[in-house]
């Protein structure tokens, strides 16, 4: 589709400043699983993404799981999404090697740590502690995995998408009966991934001095409206730190099992 072209080219030519070999492989979807086999197998290369949709339906899941633990740019297979579920840091036992995480979320993640919402003073794993953030996704590319690293970092998260809205902290997941407004009136962090055009959150659900961070490709929010609102800061793209992060995961997986002590 469109938006997976512009991210790929926007990938080629990222990688292209950093020295980095960047080839885009395109395929038919009965032979994708052939094609990811030969990549697993081929030692002269060091990372693998899909741009997905591809069959937009658990057979994505299939093919993130046959991606190798030792390629996985994006973090997404079975290994290192049972580790994030699980708050598992690192793949060995010596704490040597960091594990993987999603390079979208972890975009997020680096913004968040910009706009100083962690409390740098506070222990690993507390670091959010009484930080409340709202999440208007809940896809298991952004909105899930999303939610489990900041609440490995302490924060107390709402998960919204058009059916329920959970609350999720350490110690347990409950549905609530909360609307959406309240939520992000709640919330230090408001995080907008509805991939479509005509979802607008009101703005009157954003309090003062609260970060919008917009992930869609789409504004989920008015902006112009947003600018009335003392204190807000509003972050309108993340695709290009999304690369940032799937370079940053390359040079991870190139160091955890390329370079040998």
């Amino acid at each position: 589709d469109p938006a997976s072209k512009q991210y790929a080219e926007w990938t080629r030519k990222s990688c292209a400043k950093d020295n980095i070999k960047y080839e885009l492989y395109e395929t038919k979807k009965e032979n994708i699983i052939n094609r990811i086999d030969k990549v697993n197998t081929d030692r002269t290369i060091h990372g693998i993404i899909i741009y997905y949709p591809v069959f937009n339906d658990e057979r994505d899941n299939t093919l993130r799981n046959l991606i190798m633990p030792e390629k996985d740019v994006e973090g997404l297979c079975e290994k290192y999404s049972f580790n994030l579920y699980n708050n598992i840091r690192y793949t060995d036992e010596y704490k040597k090697h960091k594990c993987i995480l999603p390079c979208t979320p972890l975009a997020v993640l680096k913004i968040i740590e910009y706009y100083n919402i962690y409390n740098t003073l506070l222990p690993i794993g507390s670091k959010l502690s009484k930080k409340t953030i709202t999440i208007i996704n809940r896809s298991k590319i952004l909105g899930q995995p999303l939610a489990r690293m900041l609440v490995n970092d302490g924060a107390l998260v709402y998960s919204i998408d058009k059916e329920s809205i959970y609350q999720i902290s350490k110690n347990n997941t409950i549905k609530i009966n909360l609307s959406t407004e309240k939520a992000c009136l709640l919330s230090d962090v408001v995080i907008l991934g509805v991939p479509c055009k005509e979802y607008k959150l009101p703005s009157s659900s954003i309090k003062s001095n609260t970060l919008v961070i917009n992930v869609s490709s789409f504004e989920n929010i008015d902006t112009n409206e947003l600018k009335h609102i003392q204190g807000v800061d509003f972050v309108s793209r993340i695709g290009k730190l999304t690369i940032l992060m799937l370079e940053r995961n390359l040079l991870r997986l190139y160091e955890n099992y390329n370079i040998r002590s």
